[in-house]
């Protein structure tokens, strides 16, 4: 593949014995400068291929990373400089299955970045992962089936037959105490469970749910008059004034200022522009 023809981003779904642990794979080409991570429920895994993230660690300071790394989930939009030539890619993980993956609490990992080293220092072939990666010519293709077949591996030594706690999207919808009676369980155990899984509380769950709902609508579909409240109503939105709050929280604008801002192809929201092929399974995940 010739990097320089092809897309700078690519969302590509796993094969089918990764479903519904990696919701899709990440990929970005040469992509260098400021840029705005949004906020997502999805812990991700990332191996860069070339160059690196400079972002502010807990203490303050500011320093490149490029050795793999983990993220929880973010619940605020994530400020970081890309290294000139950064290439990389990372796999979005269901929330619910990170601890097939790995020991550390989700909720540990909440607005956090890790070294893969310090989260997972037991994962072996990291390291043979990473110089395979960075071997060779630039091939998504390659890159993917790379790392499904590490990930696979890690699920199998891992597997004790144990699934863990998994609360269907549409049961959001339902008060605590009905989510509860279905599961059979107290409104106490329910919420201590979806804590452990998810790494967020119900409330955060439901407000997370329809943040990601109503951004999907937004990359999936051109920008015209009126189409604003109708996304805030079919995401579950009380009203418009109701989805501006939570996306100035989680990608620092309001709808509107964010898409057209995400027209930049060199900007700083680059990470909400796709091909149409890529797209489509970004959307499918919302």
């Amino acid at each position: 593949m010739d990097v320089l023809l092809a897309p700078m981003r690519l969302a590509i779904l796993p094969p089918a014995a990764l479903a519904g642990v990696v919701r899709y794979f990440h990929i970005e080409y040469y992509s260098p400068g400021a840029v705005l991570v949004p906020a997502t429920p999805c812990p991700m895994l990332t191996f860069f291929i070339r160059g690196g993230s400079r972002f502010a660690d807990p203490d303050g300071r500011e320093r490149v990373h490029s050795e793999p790394f983990v993220t929880g989930p973010l619940s605020q939009h994530f400020p970081a400089v890309w290294e000139p030539g950064t290439t990389f890619i990372s796999a979005v993980i269901e929330a619910s299955q990170f601890s097939r993956l790995l020991d550390v609490p989700v909720g540990e990992l909440r607005d956090a970045v890790v070294p893969l080293a310090d989260a997972a220092p037991d994962w072996d072939g990291a390291a043979r992962l990473e110089d395979g990666l960075r071997a060779g010519a630039a091939d998504s293709s390659r890159w993917v089936a790379a790392m499904s077949d590490w990930l696979l591996r890690r699920l199998a030594a891992r597997d004790n037959g144990q699934r863990p706690f998994t609360l269907a999207p549409e049961l959001l919808a339902l008060p605590t105490p009905d989510i509860a009676e279905r599961y059979g369980i107290s409104v106490r155990q329910l919420e201590r469970r979806v804590m452990a899984s998810y790494g967020q509380t119900l409330r955060d769950s439901r407000r997370m749910m329809r943040y990601i709902r109503a951004l999907s609508a937004l990359v999936a579909t051109p920008m015209r008059h009126g189409i604003l409240t109708r996304v805030a109503v079919d995401a579950g939105y009380h009203d418009q004034a109701h989805m501006v709050r939570d996306f100035v929280q989680f990608t620092g604008l309001a709808p509107k200022a964010l898409m057209e801002a995400a027209a930049d192809a060199n900007g700083a929201l680059r990470l909400l522009r796709y091909d149409d092929a890529s797209r489509a399974v970004v959307v499918s995940q919302g």
